[in-house]
C-alpha cells in the first residue's frame, strides 16, 4: 500500500512538471535462461524474449514451452513483464504453427506477444481478443498513420523504428504506447527491410537468421578506400542521459537490444538505465 501510494505522489509530481511518466519501463533482453533471470535480477521491469520458432533472433538460446513457463512465473514473482517475441515473416505453409506458438506462449503466462505481420495481429486480435500484442519495429512504424493503423488492427503498443524522429515520437505517443530502443546495435538498413543476409548466403535477417554482413570489413574500389573496414556497420546505439528527451515525448518502454549479448551485459545496461532514470526522477522531485 505504501508503495502505491509513493507510486500516486510520483505521477502527480511528474505531470506538473512537464516531463509525462518518468516511470517508462526498463525493458531488457532475454536470449537464454541466464540472461533472462539476470535481467530480473538487476531490476529490469520487463523482459522480452523468443521461442525456438518464430523469433527473428533464431541463433540466440531462445525459449521452448517448458522454460517459457519457468520463466514467466519467475519473473511475475518479481512483478516483471514478459513479452514474447513471434516476429518473423510467416509462410502460409506456417500459420496454423504460427497460431499455436503464439496461443501457447499467452496461455504459458505471456504479458504481450510481439508481431511483425500486422494482418496477423489483426486476425489474433479478432480471434482471441484477450491477447495483448505489441508491433514489432520490422513493421516500420514511423509515423502517425502507422501508429493509427496498428490500434485500429488491436495493437496496444507500437515499437518504434530505430529511425524515427523525436518530433514523430511524441505525436506517435499520443496516439499508442511506444517502446523505442535506448541502447545496443543498430542495423545498417531500415528496420524489417535489409535482404543484404538474403542475397548474400540465402539466410534472411526477416526469418531470423541473419548473419550480419553489415558488420564485417569492405574494401571499396575507389582511391582513398582500398584498405578493408567497417564500411557498413555502424556504432552501437547509446541513449543514455538523453532518455529524458524520450519520457518528454511520452515514450512508454525504454528497450535494451541485445538477446544475442552475455548475461553481464544485460544486467549492466539495465542498472545504467536504471541510475539514469532515477537521477531524473530526483531532479523533478527536488
Amino acid at each position: 500500500m505504501q508503495y502505491q501510494i509513493m507510486m500516486v505522489q510520483w505521477q502527480k509530481l511528474l505531470k506538473n512538471s512537464g516531463l509525462g511518466s518518468i516511470m517508462s519501463e526498463i525493458l531488457a533482453p532475454a536470449g537464454g535462461e541466464n540472461s533472462a533471470i539476470s535481467a530480473i535480477n538487476a531490476g529490469a521491469d520487463a523482459i522480452y524474449l523468443g521461442l525456438d520458432k518464430f523469433s527473428a533472433r533464431s541463433s540466440a538460446e531462445n525459449f521452448g514451452a517448458d522454460r517459457l513457463l519457468k520463466i514467466c512465473q519467475y519473473a511475475h514473482a518479481f512483478g516483471v513483464k514478459v513479452y514474447v517475441a513471434l516476429n518473423t515473416l510467416v509462410k502460409d505453409s506456417e500459420l496454423n504453427e504460427f497460431i499455436s506458438s503464439a496461443v501457447g506462449a499467452w496461455n504459458a503466462g505471456a504479458d504481450a506477444l510481439i508481431i511483425q505481420d500486422i494482418f496477423l495481429g489483426k486476425f489474433l486480435k479478432e480471434n482471441f481478443p484477450n491477447m495483448r500484442l505489441h508491433l514489432s519495429t520490422q513493421a516500420g512504424t514511423c509515423n502517425i498513420y502507422g501508429a493509427r493503423l496498428a490500434k485500429k488492427y488491436g495493437f496496444e503498443r507500437v515499437i518504434l523504428a530505430r529511425e524515427t524522429k523525436l518530433t514523430d515520437i511524441a505525436e506517435i505517443s499520443k496516439i499508442i504506447e511506444t517502446e523505442a530502443f535506448v541502447q545496443g546495435a543498430l542495423c545498417t538498413c531500415f528496420s524489417g527491410q535489409c535482404y543484404l543476409s538474403s542475397f548474400a548466403g540465402g539466410n534472411s535477417g526477416n526469418r531470423g537468421k541473419c548473419k550480419q554482413p553489415c558488420r564485417k570489413q569492405y574494401a571499396i574500389d575507389r582511391k582513398g578506400f582500398e584498405d578493408k573496414a567497417y564500411r557498413l556497420s555502424l556504432a552501437d546505439l547509446c541513449v543514455g542521459e538523453k532518455i529524458d528527451e524520450y519520457i518528454s515525448a511520452g515514450v512508454t518502454s525504454f528497450k535494451i537490444e541485445g538477446r544475442m549479448r552475455r548475461p553481464e551485459y544485460v544486467a549492466a545496461a539495465v542498472n545504467y538505465y536504471r541510475n539514469i532514470r532515477r537521477r531524473i526522477f530526483r531532479k523533478v522531485i527536488q
